[in-house]
């Protein structure tokens, strides 16, 4: 199967597996050659910062996560999961009671009718 040249050096420059016989077989065609040089130019200028990119992103990026907030984060975190463990604990009791009878609060004893005559 014939793979295009800008498909190879494409895959090439993604790091992706290319075929070697097929690169070298591009490679040997001079205007193939400069394609793969302007495939790396390409991808060069796609990663260098722009001119005030830095500064740019100094201002807009939120400042560093510290100890001391770090530690606030955590302890809000076990306060929620304490207080859902307690929540779900007086779920499930409220459930379970709903589910069973209620308990007596006094005890009828029936005589039978022949006894009492």
């Amino acid at each position: 199967m014939a793979t295009e040249p800008a498909e190879l050096f494409s895959a090439l420059i993604d790091r992706e597996s290319v075929d070697p016989d097929a690169l070298a077989a591009a490679l040997e065609d001079p205007a193939e050659r400069r394609a793969l040089v302007a495939f790396a130019r390409l991808r060069q200028d796609l990663r260098s910062p722009v001119a005030g990119e830095a500064e740019w992103l100094a201002t807009r990026l939120p400042p560093p996560v510290g100890g001391a907030t770090r530690r606030a984060w955590w302890l809000t975190a076990a306060a929620a999961l304490l207080a859902a463990g307690i929540g779900a604990g007086v779920f499930a009791e409220r459930y379970a009671a709903q589910a069973r009878p209620p308990l007596p609060t006094r005890i009828v004893q029936l005589e039978s009718v022949s006894a009492l005559r």
